[in-house]
């Protein structure tokens, strides 16, 4: 099977080229989300008294309607009860500024709402003093946790609550992570797409783009992971944007593939003070793990040398650990001699095969990154983090109508879909 020592060379000396210098988190366990309790969530049960449950919250119940919110980065812990109410701030339980007015609006007709928190690491893989989950693997906690609320709320509740879902920044994507897999499961999966009322995404890295933000027109711009067309399957119709315009979030520039192939290294890896010895050892191994997943993904096509598809292509796939190749060779694995008898006949018979890839993927390579300048020609760099923090405001009192306002009467127009009651 064709493949190229010059490729895989390529690909280290492309990685190093970054510059990025960081450790490799060593492994975390999948978190398994606290327990609902029983009983009403106005604290009947001793559990739900012990999380500190919002009186408006039905959660611990068979609500009509039932909330999974994850929120973005720092904004959660691995063993946060998911009832337990924490008071929004500026700076933390964003997206309770959804759940809590939700409960509120249907106060007076109890059992209708109920809304969980999705617990699990929310890190970047910043630490100072010590290693913390790198942001591919705190992805990877949060989709488990996300979805052992909704498989345990199922098989308590069956087919008397119906789920949306609310996910912000990182936590956007692990709800775009469920969502896809929810559209695409059969009818003897727990949770299916029967089962979703609406999904929401805010500031979601993979928005793709230009798509309208909370039914009215959206920025022009994608997630900066990606801005791609998404395919939800039977959830297509209930997905639902919320992006302000230079949240490079979700309003990236759309061609700037390097960067998320760095911030798919970057992904990968966590960084501290206390060991930059073991960073080089990680970052190397980071780097020939992408190049055997890459080695894979290329030699299971056979007609990879002649398609439209790029090495750099392949590289912002393989990057993300999570990901799961399509196509009939999707469980094939080569041993080293395998390999290396591929490097062998690119450097040989097919050499002349990889040298005319190498000089088509040129133009393309130049047409992927052609908008990587507009991050700093454009206001990114100034308003990207006001945009990124400005969603979340529920002031009756000022002319604004905020984004996490119009999520609640998103909700509650759901709500009214599901032919629930609304208050009088």
């Amino acid at each position: 099977m064709p493949f190229s020592r010059a490729l895989f060379e390529r690909v280290s000396k492309g990685v190093i080229a970054l510059g990025v210098v960081s450790v490799a988190f060593p492994g975390l366990a999948h978190a398994q989300a606290p327990g609902f309790g029983s009983g009403s969530a106005s604290g009947s049960s001793e559990q739900a008294s012990e999380q500190q449950v919002h009186p408006d919250n039905y959660g611990a119940g068979c609500p009509d309607m039932m909330v999974v919110a994850i929120s973005g980065a720092t904004d959660s812990e691995v063993d946060h009860p998911p009832l337990r109410e924490v008071e929004s701030q500026l700076w933390s339980n964003w997206v309770g500024n959804v759940t809590v007015p939700t409960g509120e609006r249907f106060a007076d007709e109890p059992g209708t709402v109920g809304w969980a928190y999705v617990p699990y690491p929310s890190t970047y893989g910043l630490g100072f003093f010590e290693a913390v989950p790198a942001y591919q693997d705190s992805v990877a906690v949060g989709v488990d946790a996300m979805n052992k609320i909704l498989d345990d709320k199922k098989n308590q509740c069956g087919d008397a609550t119906k789920f949306v879902l609310v996910g912000y920044s990182v936590g956007s994507e692990v709800t775009e992570r469920v969502s896809r897999d929810i559209g695409h499961r059969d009818a003897t999966a727990t949770v299916t797409a029967d089962d979703i009322a609406g999904v929401v995404l805010v500031a979601d890295p993979y928005r793709p783009a230009g798509t309208p933000s909370l039914g009215e027109p959206g920025p022009s711009g994608g997630g900066f992971m990606s801005s791609e067309p998404a395919d939800y399957g039977a959830l297509a119709d209930q997905i639902t944007y919320a992006c302000r315009p230079y949240d490079i979030a979700c309003d990236a520039p759309e061609q700037i593939a390097i960067l998320d192939l760095a911030l798919g290294f970057l992904g990968r890896m966590h960084f501290t003070l206390v060991d930059p010895g073991q960073t080089v050892t990680d970052f190397r191994e980071a780097v020939a793990d992408v190049a055997s997943r890459a080695i894979v993904h290329i030699a299971t096509r056979e007609d990879w040398f002649e398609s439209d598809e790029s090495f750099l292509d392949v590289l912002r796939k393989v990057v993300d650990k999570t990901y799961d190749p399509d196509g009939p060779g999707k469980n094939t694995e080569y041993t080293p001699e395998q390999k290396a008898a591929m490097l062998d006949w690119a450097m040989g018979p097919g050499s002349d095969v990889v040298k005319a890839k190498l000089m088509a993927e040129g133009a393309g390579f130049v047409e992927d990154n052609r908008d990587i300048f507009e991050l700093v020609t454009k206001p990114y760099i100034f308003l990207g983090f006001i945009q990124h923090m400005a969603y979340w405001n529920n002031n009756p009192n000022d002319p604004w109508y905020w984004d996490s306002e119009k999520i609640v009467d998103w909700i509650a127009s759901l709500v009214e879909q599901e032919n629930v009651k609304l208050p009088q």
